[in-house]
């Protein structure tokens, strides 16, 4: 009996040596599992018995098993990072983006993209370049966002806001759109912007909207509440009715609520309250948005309190102050709402 195992597990053996000559394979040894070999060459047990047509986890001594297939693309899988897949498949997020020069922005892929691995880029696919645009133009292509295009160009999503008024909401831009990326604009929102102290006088805006100067007795109302959870845990999806931890727009809410101002519960949607102001007309009280994925969508938030600082919540510090001159904010700054008449 022990001798037909023996052969039969050589058979078997040969037999899968002889299936995934062309792949790399890994012989079992005394002890090995199905999981320490999945760690070892970074994939999954599912994957290894995929790929071994395997129907239970046993393996035995001397079994060659198939451990690493050789593909030209990959899917992209929810959660997935450029620099994630260069790691499970022995390569380099450069590599990467040589071999996929239409990703314009490293840092946003998306579920159900097909990322190439290797082959011949083809000829149809070309990086999002300042050549591609005409006339101070850019046509907006696919997994484009308002800040890939700006970091493209070597401006700020504010800037091409001021420069292209006819976007009304930041987050959407769609395939064949013709963004203005150079030419005139507002003093306000040119492309190197500072941000620096309010300064008192009138209210720039842009075009579309008007506003007024801020409820100085208000905006100190809000700054004073604000202040009172300093060091108050953050807590992503914090209910608004708790005082001991935030996440940004819980805080937001949770301050301008107290001070009799309703705002809604995420800061995609706050942004969208109230009046647009630009950055160098800012004043106590004002929310400022930002971006701090680079995926064009707006997911964090902030109320001004002078003096170049902000108050928010933040996962490594909770409610704490911030300078919104350092390059971290000003970065991926987005715009800036007045809500306190």
């Amino acid at each position: 009996m022990k001798k037909s195992f023996i052969l039969t597990g050589t058979i078997i053996s040969s037999l899968l040596a002889g299936q995934t000559a062309f792949a790399s394979n890994y012989t079992v040894q005394k002890g090995d599992t199905l999981w320490e070999i999945s760690k070892k060459y970074n994939t999954t047990v599912e994957a290894l018995k995929q790929m071994n047509h395997l129907t239970s986890d046993f393996i035995f001594p001397g079994q060659i098993l198939k451990v690493n297939e050789k593909k030209d693309t990959y899917v992209v899988k929810p959660g997935d990072t450029l620099s994630k897949i260069a790691k499970q498949f022995n390569t380099t997020v450069a590599a990467l983006l040589k071999m996929n020069p239409e990703i314009s922005n490293p840092n946003f892929i998306k579920a159900g993209q097909t990322i190439r691995l290797s082959g011949a880029v083809p000829s149809s696919v070309k990086p999002a370049t300042k050549e591609s645009s005409a006339n101070g133009y850019y046509i907006v292509k696919e997994r484009d966002t308002l800040s890939s295009i700006a970091k493209m160009f070597h401006t700020t999503v504010s800037s091409l806001l001021a420069l292209n008024p006819e976007i009304k909401n930041p987050n959407f831009i769609r395939v064949g759109q013709s963004i203005k990326v150079t030419g005139e604009k507002a003093p306000a929102q040119s492309s190197n912007q500072k941000i620096s102290k309010p300064s008192p006088g009138s209210i720039s805006t842009t075009p579309s909207n008007s506003t007024k100067a801020v409820n100085s007795s208000l905006a100190d109302r809000v700054i004073q509440i604000g202040e009172k959870y300093l060091g108050a845990k953050y807590l992503y999806g914090a209910s608004p009715s708790r005082t001991d931890a935030f996440d940004c727009s819980s805080f937001t809410m949770r301050v301008f609520g107290e001070a009799g101002i309703s705002l809604p519960r995420s800061s995609a949607a706050q942004s969208q309250a109230g009046t647009t102001v630009s950055l160098n007309q800012l004043q106590k009280g004002d929310l400022l948005f930002f971006d701090t994925d680079f995926n064009g969508a707006i997911n964090h938030v902030g109320i001004y309190a002078g003096n170049g600082q902000m108050l928010n919540a933040t996962v490594s510090k909770g409610v704490s102050y911030a300078s919104i001159n350092s390059s971290y904010w000003k970065e991926r700054f987005v715009k800036a709402v007045r809500v306190i008449n």
